[in-house]
C-alpha cells in the first residue's frame, strides 16, 4: 500500500503545483497544448513512482499530421496513463460524468476537451457521440475503450457497436491498441498498485472510409480480432471461442 499511497500523493502534489499555473496560462494563451503536456508529465511521474515500465511497439504507424481514433482494451486504471504518456499526440478521452467533479483535475480535463458522459441517459449519450464525431472531424484524436469499462476477469470483454458507428461517421482512421500486463498490476478488485510492465501494441491504421454503417460489425470484428491476436501473443490467455463473437450493442 505504501507504493500506492506514494503514487497518489506525488501525482496530487504535482497537479496542485502546476495545475493552476497551466490553467492560468491557458486562460490567456488559449492553447490546450500546455494542458496536455502537464497530463503527459503527470502520467510519467505517476508511473515512475509506481514502478511501472511501459513498452510500446508500433509508433512508426503514426503520422504526426493525422488524427486518429485509438481503440484499446481496458485492463486497469493504469492503462490510460501508460497510453497518454507514450503516444506523441494530444489525446482526448471519454470519461464518466462523475469524474468531472474532481477538484482541479475535472477543470483541467474539461478545458482539455475531454467528453464526460452519463451512461444511464440515452439521449445525452447520443448528443455526446455526435460531439465526438464533430471533434474527430475537426482534427482531434480520441482514446476510447470499446468494452466500455475495465475487464473484471482479465479477459477481453464484449465490444459496443455504437463506437464503430461513430468511427465510420467520423471517417477518421482507427489505430487498435492492445494493452497487456495492466490487469496484474492493478486488478479491479484492488486499489493496490504493483510494480511491473505494461505492454502497448499499436497496429496499422484501419481506414474507416472503406466501411458503411451497415458494415460496422465487420469493422468491430476486425479491431477485436486484432487485439485478441496480440493478447494471445503477449499474454497467451485461454480465450473461449465464443468470447471472440460476443457483442454488446448500445441501445
Amino acid at each position: 500500500m505504501l507504493r500506492t499511497f506514494s503514487t497518489f500523493f506525488v501525482v496530487l502534489l504535482f497537479g496542485c503545483i502546476f495545475g493552476p499555473l497551466c490553467l492560468l496560462l491557458n486562460l490567456f494563451r488559449k492553447n490546450q497544448s500546455l494542458l496536455y503536456w502537464l497530463g503527459r508529465i503527470g502520467c510519467q511521474i505517476g508511473l515512475t513512482v509506481a514502478g511501472i515500465k511501459v513498452e510500446v511497439q508500433g509508433l512508426e504507424f503514426l503520422n504526426p499530421n493525422q488524427n486518429y481514433l485509438f481503440l484499446a482494451n481496458h485492463q486497469s486504471y493504469c492503462d490510460p496513463p501508460a497510453i497518454i504518456s507514450t503516444i506523441p499526440l494530444n489525446l482526448r478521452l471519454i470519461l464518466k460524468k462523475e469524474l468531472k467533479q474532481i477538484p482541479l483535475l475535472g477543470i483541467i480535463m474539461n478545458k482539455g476537451g475531454f467528453i464526460f458522459i452519463n451512461r444511464y441517459k440515452r439521449i445525452e449519450s447520443f448528443k455526446n457521440m455526435a460531439n465526438i464525431v464533430d471533434q474527430l472531424q475537426k482534427g482531434y484524436s480520441f482514446l476510447i475503450y470499446p468494452e466500455g469499462t475495465r475487464t473484471r476477469t482479465g479477459h477481453l470483454g464484449a465490444f459496443k457497436k455504437g463506437i464503430f458507428a461513430l468511427a465510420i461517421n467520423s471517417k477518421v482512421p482507427i489505430i487498435p491498441i492492445t494493452v497487456s500486463g495492466g490487469y496484474a498490476i492493478m486488478p479491479p478488485s484492488s486499489f493496490s498498485i504493483k510494480s511491473g510492465t505494461i505492454k502497448l501494441t499499436l497496429n496499422r491504421p484501419i481506414l474507416t472510409t472503406e466501411f458503411h454503417l451497415k458494415d460496422r460489425h465487420l469493422l468491430m470484428n476486425q479491431v477485436r480480432e486484432t487485439i485478441i491476436e496480440n493478447l494471445q501473443t503477449s499474454e497467451k490467455p485461454n480465450f473461449d471461442h465464443e468470447q471472440k463473437k460476443t457483442v454488446q450493442e448500445i441501445h
